[in-house]
C-alpha cells in the first residue's frame, strides 16, 4: 500500500478511504471467496460481454458525458441518501449520457455494490456503459464489480504502485474491461504510460490528497498523452462552458458527479447541454 501523506505530514483523507477499503474486501472475502467470485465475474460475461468502454465515450463527435451517483463524499458532503440507483441510471441515459458512474465505496462515499447491480441493469437496458467507481487495490474488486454489471472499473495511479498497477490492469483486460486509469500529475501519468497501454487515461482536476480542485489541471497533463488514448477530465466542471473548456484542451469525454447532484436545476438539461459540444 502507498502511503500519502500531506505536507504537514499528517495521513490524508485518501489513506483513510483505502484503508477502510482494505478492511471491507477482508470481509467481503469471509463471504464470498475469491474463486467464488471469480466464477460469478465469469458467469456475467457468459451472460454478456462487457460493453467497450473505449468505444463508449470515444467515439462520438461531441462531448461524451460519464454521468455519475453518488450518495455523499469528502469534498461535497451528504447529497443524496434517498439515491434510487436504476431511476438515476434511466434519468441519465434519458438524458444523453454516454455512460454512467457508480459510486461504490461504503465508508466516505455511502455506496454499495448493490447500488451497482441496479444501475447497471437499467443503464444496460439502454445499452449505455457503466463505470465501477472505487478505490481498487485488489482483483477481488474487479471480480465484484463485473458479476454486479459494470463494464469497467476505475484504476487510481495514486494508490497503487506501478507493479500493482500493471497487475491489476491485466486482470482487468483479461475478464474483457478496459479500465479508466486516473492520474492527477506528470509523475503519475509516467507510471500510468509506461507500466500498460491503456485505451483511457482520465486526468483528475481534484487533488485527491488535499481535495483541492483546479481546471488548470487536465489541460496541462493532456497535452502529454498519446493521441490515440481517449482523454477523459474528471472533477471540478459545473457548467457547458466549463466542458467546453476542457474538450478544447484535448477532453474527449468528462466524468461530472457534484453538479449533477447537487445542481438547483434539472441533472438531465445539464447533461444535454455538455453533450452538445464538439471535440
Amino acid at each position: 500500500m502507498l502511503l500519502v501523506t500531506t505536507d504537514n505530514g499528517k495521513i490524508s483523507i485518501l489513506d483513510r478511504i483505502v484503508a477502510a477499503k482494505r478492511k471491507r474486501i477482508a470481509a467481503d472475502k469471509s463471504v464470498v471467496s475469491p474463486a467464488k467470485m471469480l466464477g460469478a465475474a465469469e458467469e456475467a460475461n457468459r451472460d454478456a460481454e462487457p460493453l467497450d468502454f473505449a468505444l463508449a465515450i470515444g467515439s462520438s463527435a461531441s462531448v461524451s458525458v460519464i454521468a455519475e451517483m453518488k450518495r455523499s463524499s469528502p469534498s461535497a458532503g451528504v447529497m443524496d441518501l434517498t439515491l434510487d440507483p436504476a431511476q438515476r441510471a434511466e434519468t441519465y441515459g434519458k438524458a444523453g449520457a454516454a455512460a454512467i458512474s457508480v459510486l461504490t465505496e461504503q465508508d466516505f462515499f455511502q455506496g454499495s455494490i448493490s447500488d451497482l447491480e441496479q444501475a447497471s441493469a437499467a443503464a444496460h437496458n439502454h445499452s449505455v456503459a457503466v463505470l465501477e467507481k472505487d478505490f481498487v487495490v485488489d482483483e477481488y474488486q474487479i471480480y465484484q464489480a463485473r458479476a454486479a454489471g459494470a463494464d469497467t472499473v476505475l484504476l487510481i495511479i495514486a494508490i497503487l504502485d506501478p507493479v500493482q498497477y500493471s497487475d491489476l490492469y491485466d486482470v482487468a483486460t483479461d475478464i474483457g474491461m478496459e479500465p479508466l486509469v486516473e492520474v492527477f500529475d506528470a509523475a503519475e501519468l509516467d507510471v500510468a504510460l509506461t507500466n500498460a497501454e491503456p485505451r483511457i487515461v482520465g486526468i483528475n482536476n481534484r487533488n485527491l490528497k488535499t481535495l483541492t480542485t483546479s481546471l488548470e489541471v487536465f489541460p496541462a497533463l493532456a497535452k502529454r498523452i498519446p493521441d490515440d488514448v481517449v482523454k477523459v477530465a474528471e472533477s471540478g466542471m459545473r457548467s457547458a462552458n466549463d466542458v467546453k473548456r476542457m474538450a478544447d484542451a484535448g477532453a474527449k469525454a468528462v466524468l461530472v458527479g457534484e453538479s449533477l447532484m447537487t445542481g438547483d436545476g434539472d441533472p438531465s438539461e445539464l447533461i444535454s447541454q455538455m453533450a452538445t459540444i464538439s471535440v
